[in-house]
């Protein structure tokens, strides 16, 4: 209860203690305390204490009891975070093969092993848990944990593109956050919607985001709250040119994350969002040494994302066109590893730019208007406006950029009319529920859904729920 009230270094405490208490008497339950104290640990900003603390639940854990499942689903998580990918892939995998959750019962846990799948760039299973514990919680009305279930779905989905599903996920997770009066999920809820937001080019809306959080949860000490605030509000000022802001907000990021033992980049991947910072601030021997941090995280974690981005920051860097065309090559390669259109057109768009710079103008042409197309399809506005004006420069056609972006882009782009509960309905009628199933699936009424639809409907120019289906289904938006 501590843990979700805000209060997570008071939970830590209380946890550690009852584990030890019962240590010598009950081995099973010291295991389940101990790695109930990991995850108020992680939310404390301790990442360090959190890996010892789940070693030591798993010591402590039979090798056949369900208790072993929890105690390597939380030890995975935590290694991920502190940058051991390898071997929490180790953990995570040994937890799928001993099996014993229940996705109802076990809710937060399912979420904590999907959220470090992600983190490790597996997205495909992350998600999986993700789904099956969403809809289980549905099914059954377990909302104990939904807010905080969605709200990594939700960051999952921002970070492979599906952003009207991310701010759906989102919205809903503040909601029932809201109403169970969890402020840790209350802050991480904000953060990741602030983080959108931040992408999208809402800057009002990321600020008075952030800002909601600090006022209604700052007082309670959640130790990553900051570390999540200052690189979203970073990121935001990136997007809009405001380059020294973005530099100090960056630089309180990067000095907290190795305050805290996270060595995962992608937990929130800030850092080569400060190394940009610094070089179109004109730091460029700081945005170096930001960089060589970024590269020795890519080579401990082996994460493709990690790498791509450092490679596309040296490219910025680079003195020479053959050394910047080696550079963006690299990142280009890395990326084709995992899922990320944001950071892909990110690296097309800076490399257009210094291609421009080496006034190459008709070499930077497709680059930019692949950019382009997928910016717009995205909605990030700020970024979609940065590469239209260097297609511009360089003498490309908009129109011819924009058309690029039709088909799956097109369809990105009249999901993101949807309001977030229009998006959950459409979501539930899209898995095959029908208006009764759907409302009680989303807590709401049937006239409610009924409402909801009439409008998609019109939104997305559909007529039926089986045209529904093919839209979400085309999209990869159907659970």
């Amino acid at each position: 209860m501590h843990t979700w009230k805000g209060e997570t270094a008071q939970a830590y405490a209380l946890l550690m203690n009852a584990a030890d208490a019962v240590r010598g008497s009950d081995r099973t339950r010291a295991c389940l305390l101990l790695a109930e104290a990991t995850a108020a640990a992680r939310l404390d900003g301790h990442v360090p204490a959190a890996v010892r603390v789940a070693e030591e639940s798993l010591a402590l854990a039979s090798e056949t009891g369900p208790e072993r499942w929890y105690s390597l689903s939380m030890l995975g998580g935590a290694l991920i975070m502190s940058g051991r990918t390898a071997r929490g892939r180790e953990m995570l995998e040994a937890a799928d093969r001993h099996g014993g959750g229940d996705p109802v019962r076990d809710q937060q846990v399912y979420a904590i092993a999907g959220q470090a799948w992600s983190r490790a760039e597996e997205f495909v299973r992350g998600r999986r848990l993700l789904n099956t514990a969403v809809e289980s919680a549905r099914r059954h009305s377990a909302v104990g944990v939904l807010g905080f279930t969605l709200a990594v779905r939700g960051e999952l989905e921002t970070r492979i593109g599906q952003w009207a599903s991310a701010r759906g996920d989102l919205t809903e997770s503040l909601r029932w956050a809201e109403e169970l009066g969890q402020l840790t999920c209350v802050s991480y809820s904000l953060y990741c919607l602030a983080r959108l937001e931040a992408l999208r080019g809402e800057r009002v809306e990321c600020e008075e985001h952030v800002a909601r959080a600090r006022r209604e949860c700052g007082a309670y000490g959640i130790g990553c709250q900051e570390f999540h605030m200052t690189a979203v509000l970073g990121l935001s000022a990136l997007a809009h040119g405001d380059h020294d802001a973005a530099v100090d907000q960056l630089e309180q990021t990067l000095s907290l994350a190795v305050e805290q033992g996270i060595g995962n980049p992608e937990v929130v991947p800030f850092a080569a969002d400060l190394a940009e910072a610094h070089v179109r601030a004109g730091n460029a021997t700081r945005a170096a040494e930001v960089v060589s941090w970024l590269e020795e995280r890519a080579r401990e974690t082996g994460l493709a994302s990690a790498e791509a981005a450092a490679a596309r920051v040296r490219g910025l860097l680079a003195g020479t066109p053959e050394e910047a065309e080696a550079f963006f090559g690299a990142a280009l390669k890395a990326h084709q590893r995992t899922t990320g259109p944001f950071d892909w057109a990110r690296t097309l768009l800076c490399e257009a730019e210094v291609l421009r710079r080496y006034r190459r103008p008709g070499a930077a042409r497709a680059p930019l208007a692949s950019a382009l197309a997928c910016f717009e399809r995205l909605g990030a506005v700020p970024w979609a406006r940065r590469a239209a004006g260097e297609l511009a420069a360089a003498g490309g056609v908009l129109g011819t950029a924009r058309s690029a972006g039709s088909g799956t882009g097109g369809m990105g782009g009249a999901l993101n009319q949807l309001t977030p509960q229009e998006f959950q309905v459409s979501r539930a009628i899209a898995r095959g529920l029908n208006n009764t199933e759907a409302a009680a699936s989303l807590f709401v009424s049937r006239k409610t859904v009924e409402a909801h639809l009439t409008r998609i409907y019109r939104k997305l120019h559909v007529r039926s729920r089986t045209d529904l289906t093919r839209l979400l289904t085309a999209a990869d938006l159907v659970d």
